[in-house]
């Protein structure tokens, strides 16, 4: 089996520039992790490695059938429905190792969406893939459908490769990844490290710093040499003037005769050559710096301590109602700079807890303090957000600019009038807009979703070390994330109808 990409060029029909020139890369059995920041063609690669996108130039080549598990799953097609409702023994260990029933299938619609990821990937698998591509599988997974696809993704025999942020999911499967940037002409390069994806972005890192650093001293050493150059030329011309006969008396024959012995002498003809020299190395450094590679550093992560701090936050015990299902809360107290990662499975009560508590906080007076960014913003809130943002004037909207540059962003997504950000970059907008509002409280209901890998390492990095006073609670399933960002640990418990908030 083999999957080729070769010498591929392509362009967005409505854009000027390219986003791949001359790009090959090259796949083979086993997995292979594909990430990036958002926009640089992660996405638009896999597409074209599936055969969905065309592009301008170069071509494809692969062995056997390929097929795509985009981000968002649709619903099943009429072939779906033949392969998964067959009598084959392969599709029924599928079934099984994907926990998913024949009256789950059947009622595709109503289910939540971490079984809809494991009906998505069912489907695929049960026409017997060579090459299985997946983007974004495990948005919106809870531990338990993240732990079904990595067993049952590890028995794929194929070519596989994942489009992911989710650093323990991707390492589980992988020691190849892929690392998409895009440069300032908006060209993107892919750089192939045989790592999982968290020790690859390390050594990227690395990498960029040592580049920088040779870059550097190339650099330095131009300008030592140009000006031991320059020192050189300013000793050589002030020799000049003293050699030279205009002015003399021309019946000073003593002083003729000593100028011209010094000329004899070829001291100032060495000195030309010590200029020649230095000039020469002058141009070979320069040589080497137009090869040498020069990676951009972005200034990363921003202070998150906007306002006064907060005092210590109070819930009090409850029960919290959804319908039938019952979550009992005891009598909590947050302390101020406190950071709590709130897990447990899906559907088990983590949102409708977090939203209790952010209302809890606005009946008491402390509302303005608090800055609550759910997992998905109604239309609503969502204009909300950017009303406030064009209500800006211009230099402050600048500095709310910058601020999302420093958290990973393309500014410009954001800078034109029509202003229709992805939700992970909605998120970072809030987050943007608290820091100038003087918030000095964070509650976040899946932080990672729809981010990509650069921008939530750039979150850790804030919530880690810039916001060490800013009191924090997150509800997520990376637990990377929270281990790297928080320091306490509230689980959600759920049998049956009922549950219960535990303080481990």
């Amino acid at each position: 089996m083999f999957l080729q990409l070769d010498d591929i060029c392509f362009s967005y029909p409505d854009s000027g520039c390219l986003l791949f020139s001359g790009l090959s890369v090259s796949f083979s059995e086993g997995w292979t992790v594909v990430a990036g920041a958002n926009g640089t063609g992660k996405s638009t690669l896999v597409s074209i490695a599936a055969g969905l996108i065309v592009p301008d130039t170069g071509r494809v080549r692969k062995s056997g059938e390929a097929v795509l598990c985009p981000q968002v799953f649709e619903g099943l097609i009429p072939e779906d429905w033949s392969d998964l409702f067959s009598n084959d023994n392969t599709v029924g260990k599928l079934k099984s190792s994907l926990a998913i029933s024949d009256e789950m299938i059947e009622r595709e619609h109503s289910l939540s969406g971490g079984e809809k990821k494991r009906l998505q990937l069912l489907a695929a698998l049960s026409h017997s893939p060579q090459i299985l591509i997946l983007d974004e599988p495990t948005n919106h997974l809870d531990l338990y459908s993240r732990n079904l696809i990595i067993r049952t993704l590890e028995n794929f025999e194929g070519i596989g490769i994942i489009v992911s942020h989710d650093r323990s999911f991707a390492s589980a499967l992988s020691e190849r990844t892929l690392l998409l940037e895009r440069d300032s002409q908006g060209l993107v390069s892919v750089e192939d490290i045989p790592l999982s994806l968290p020790l690859a972005l390390e050594e990227s890192e690395r990498r960029k710093k040592y580049d920088r650093a040779a870059y550097d001293s190339i650099s330095n050493a131009i300008s030592s040499q140009r000006q031991v150059a320059r020192n050189l030329s300013e000793k050589s011309h002030a020799k000049e003037k003293k050699l030279t006969k205009k002015g003399l008396d021309s019946k000073d024959h003593d002083a003729k005769a000593r100028i011209d012995g010094a000329r004899l002498s070829g001291k100032d003809a060495s000195l030309a050559g010590a200029i020649r020299n230095q000039l020469s190395r002058s141009r070979q450094l320069e040589s080497r710096l137009a090869s040498q590679k020069k990676p951009l550093m972005r200034k990363e992560g921003l202070s998150l301590t906007g306002g006064m701090r907060v005092p210590d936050l109070f819930f009090p015990e409850s029960v919290l109602m959804a319908g039938q299902y019952s979550l009992s809360v005891p009598e909590l107290t947050v302390h101020a700079g406190s950071h709590i990662a709130i897990t447990g499975l899906n559907g088990s009560g983590k949102t409708l807890f977090m939203k209790a508590f952010y209302e809890y906080q606005c009946r008491h007076g402390k509302g303005d303090s608090v800055l609550y960014i759910p997992q998905e913003f109604s239309e609503e809130e969502r204009n909300e957000i950017l009303f406030t943002f064009a209500s800006l004037e211009d230099d402050e909207r600048g500095l709310v600019l910058s601020d999302l540059y420093r958290m990973g962003s393309n500014p410009a997504s954001l800078s034109s009038c029509e202003l229709s950000p992805s939700p992970g970059e909605m998120k970072k907008l809030a987050l943007a807009l608290c820091r100038r509002q003087g918030r000095s409280v964070l509650l976040m209901d899946e932080p990672t979703n729809h981010m990509d890998i650069v921008s939530i390492r750039i979150l850790e990095r804030m919530f880690r070390e810039d916001g060490k006073e800013m009191t924090i609670l997150l509800v997520s399933h990376d637990d990377v994330f929270l281990s790297s960002c928080t320091d306490t640990v509230w689980r959600v418990e759920r049998k049956g109808n009922t549950g219960r908030l535990c303080l481990l």
